[in-house]
């Protein structure tokens, strides 16, 4: 990770990400990319998303080429004009983050741009000789700047509907659904999606756009989504679906009001691909998946390449690859370059059809996984660093190897695993823990709180 951006983009709070750290991404963003085409921009409904896409607007236009603002949208529409249009697209969101928190997300005809291009930007920032609160451009260039337009995000997310449509055969539409899409740019695709889809019988709650987020916390975790836990249970309905802030994320809860686990909606998909019949096809996990997802992609005859957590959309553009996967981030190929967060609840609807998704899903949950999340402060980082890097010696009599890739992952002799590492976009430490059964993980996760001294319950990740 850089100085800036994460493993998703640029994230911080107002005085991280301020109007002054905007114009100079701009800029830095403007010299990186000169285009003889327009690139696009769109924001989330975050309350500084405006400010901040008119101060990138302004860096990006006076060094560069010109700019079309697409307005409020989710992410997922933003990746989809970038990738038709063959051009650059910038996110204003800080996705799944608390209201107060605003960034920027980068993508290149159509995925997100990789490590390479960041870093130059990056280099570009460091060496802007820009003042932090103005900034006067050489008065004789004014017939070289770029403009700044709008356009109407309506026809744009009619036509990534379409997409949607198109590529999905949904026979059962007479199932009840509820949605919840954050108080957020969801909410501008989803609900119609269904009822262009078909779908009759759509709850939601949520639906109004507020940038103070009232209804729920953005990230679409167990604790945050109660309501539509409840929602769901009360209402009788066969599903809930439920986003991010920016719409490249979901969460599923089935009929009995249980959210399903990423990993095991991973194992589902990977079931169920269209694996191409010369059987070479490629799939990307990450190491946070479970070990059973290798095995299903493997008995399909696809091989399975490891990727980094919050990089594997990178690989998108190889020749052969049919999947891309990270628990929460899912890439089909088959739709597009992005991660996309209605796309897979809409293929999960096509695939189950009429049967009880509860069901279905349990044949996917052989081994039992548990993901936690603890918040720290940067006084106690650097403990925190280095109790986990002696983990190995703490632990040697339970080990029976190390892999540090992301993070550091623990194989135990009982054929648990641990995964530790640090958010790239939060002040946190996540443990990924996977055995044969839930008290076992609930075991581990108790020993490595009580070493490391980490207090609560932790969040759900």
């Amino acid at each position: 990770m850089g100085q800036w951006f994460g493993s998703s983009g640029v994230r911080g709070t107002f005085a991280q990400i301020s109007p002054a750290f905007g114009f100079k991404l701009g800029t830095a963003v403007g010299e990186t990319f000169k285009l003889d085409k327009p690139v696009y921009i769109a924001s989330d409904i975050r309350a500084t998303g405006d400010l901040l896409k008119f101060c990138f607007m302004s860096g990006f236009s006076s060094v560069s080429g010109n700019i079309i603002d697409i307005g409020l949208n989710p992410t997922p529409v933003l990746s989809y004009i970038s990738d038709i249009k063959n051009t650059l697209g910038i996110m204003i969101t800080a996705s799944h983050n608390p209201p107060g928190n605003n960034g920027f997300k980068l993508f290149w005809k159509g995925g997100e741009c990789n490590e390479s291009i960041e870093a130059q930007i990056e280099e570009k920032i460091r060496s802007s000789v820009i003042p932090e609160t103005y900034y006067s451009p050489n008065q004789s260039e004014w017939d070289s700047v770029g403009t700044g337009s709008f356009v109407l995000p309506k026809p744009i997310v009619d036509d990534y509907i379409s997409l949607l449509i198109k590529k999905l055969t949904i026979k059962n539409t007479d199932i009840k659904l509820v949605i919840d899409c954050a108080n957020n740019t969801p909410n501008l695709v989803t609900p119609f999606t269904l009822k262009r889809l078909g779908f009759r019988n759509v709850i939601a709650i949520n639906e109004t756009l507020d940038p103070t987020f009232p209804g729920r916390p953005s990230e679409p975790t167990a604790e945050n989504l109660q309501d539509l836990i409840s929602r769901v249970v009360g209402e009788n309905a066969d599903l809930g679906i439920a986003h991010d802030g920016d719409g490249d994320r979901f969460a599923i809860i089935d009929e009995k009001g249980n959210l399903i686990r990423a990993t095991t909606l991973i194992n589902f998909f990977l079931d169920h691909l269209n694996y191409p019949k010369a059987k070479n096809g490629i799939v990307y996990l990450t190491s946070d998946c479970t070990s059973e997802a290798a095995s299903i992609a493997e008995n399909h005859g696809a091989v399975v390449k490891a990727s980094r957590i919050g990089r594997n959309r990178e690989h998108v553009n190889e020749a052969r690859v049919i999947f891309l996967a990270e628990p929460n981030k899912l890439v089909f190929p088959e739709l597009g370059k992005w991660i996309d967060g209605l796309y897979p609840a809409l293929k999960l609807l096509e695939i189950v059809g009429t049967d009880k998704l509860s069901t279905v899903l349990s044949r996917y949950e052989k081994r039992k996984t548990l993901r936690k999340a603890f918040k720290y402060s940067q006084n106690d980082k650097r403990q925190i660093h280095d109790y986990i890097q002696n983990l190995p010696s703490l632990w040697s009599k339970q080990i029976e190897k190390v892999i540090k890739v992301d993070g550091m992952k623990l194989y135990l002799k009982d054929k648990s695993s641990i995964l530790i590492r640090f958010s790239g976009t939060e002040p946190k430490v996540k443990f990924y823990i996977e055995s044969n059964t839930h008290p076992r993980n609930a075991e581990i996760l108790t020993q490595l709180k009580s070493e490391l001294h980490l207090e609560g319950q932790g969040l759900d990740c």
